[in-house]
């Protein structure tokens, strides 16, 4: 991947940033405060994927800023994701260490979109019917990621569903077999940062291995480029890795995470 480093990895930061904070601020009861030197972005869901906290540029004593990050989530009875870059937040990273947190390593992936686009064959090739998600579809889409990470998808389109929908910079993709829904892709970008992100691929259980997350990432990126993102970004998953790098994504760095318990801080 050209281009500096730790450049691009601030600059993920911040798209991280925007995207979670335009979720939470679509949902409604969702809040983006500052706590001590952590960013805190709350949807109120009860997974803790969807409340982040961030190290924030206002920083402060990583000790208080843990303190207050677990004191605000825990008044709002939630779990949440401590998400940390390691070479610029080491006071944090040492800070949760001591506490006994158990960070984790999530690989940070990166790749030109321009070159990718001008051979860009994934989308076309593939036999699915692909069109971008609406109102009358969102179930649709919500169905797939549902079942392909074992959600409630009734939980799922009541706390984020149709809240998607209401942001601009939020593309959600479904992918249709015969007229039957099979996979789903969402693009989120960040004029701030220059980044268009690719979450949430996933493909129901009974239709992987036949290319269709890959033909949802490639639809993606396809609309990033009509947009004119440069630079697309993900966090794979251990057995979505060797897709991405297939299709010209390189890990450029890794956050480290963990789930922070509402109760007990660890």
């Amino acid at each position: 991947m050209t281009g500096d480093r730790s450049d691009l990895l601030r600059r993920f930061l911040g798209h991280l940033d925007d995207v979670w904070s335009r979720l939470a601020r679509s949902v409604p009861g969702g809040w983006v405060e500052e706590a001590g030197g952590l960013r805190c972005i709350a949807t109120g869901s009860p997974s803790p994927s969807f409340n982040l906290a961030l190290a924030s540029e206002h920083r402060r004593d990583a000790q208080v800023a843990l303190d207050a990050a677990h004191d605000r989530f825990a008044e709002a009875g939630l779990r949440w994701l401590l998400k940390l870059q390691p070479e610029f937040d080491h006071d944090l990273v040492d800070q949760a260490r001591h506490r006994g947190i158990e960070l984790e390593e999530e690989p940070v992936y990166a790749m030109p979109i321009r070159p990718w686009a001008a051979t860009m064959t994934q989308v076309w090739d593939s036999p699915l019917s692909i069109n971008v998600v609406g109102s009358e579809t969102i179930r649709d889409a919500v169905a797939c990621f549902a079942e392909a990470f074992g959600a409630d998808p009734d939980a799922v389109v009541r706390e984020l569903g149709p809240n998607l929908l209401t942001i601009p910079t939020f593309t959600v993709f479904v992918g249709s077999l015969e007229g039957e829904p099979v996979a789903t892709s969402m693009l989120a970008t960040s004029r701030r940062v220059g980044l268009a992100g690719v979450y949430s691929v996933a493909t129901r259980p009974a239709y992987r291995g036949r290319g269709f997350g890959t033909a949802l990432t490639a639809a993606a990126l396809a609309a990033a480029d009509e947009q004119g993102y440069e630079t697309a970004v993900l966090e794979p998953s251990l057995s979505g890795a060797p897709v991405y790098r297939r299709m010209g994504f390189e890990p450029v760095g890794t956050t480290l995470e963990a789930v922070i318990s509402a109760i007990d801080g660890s």
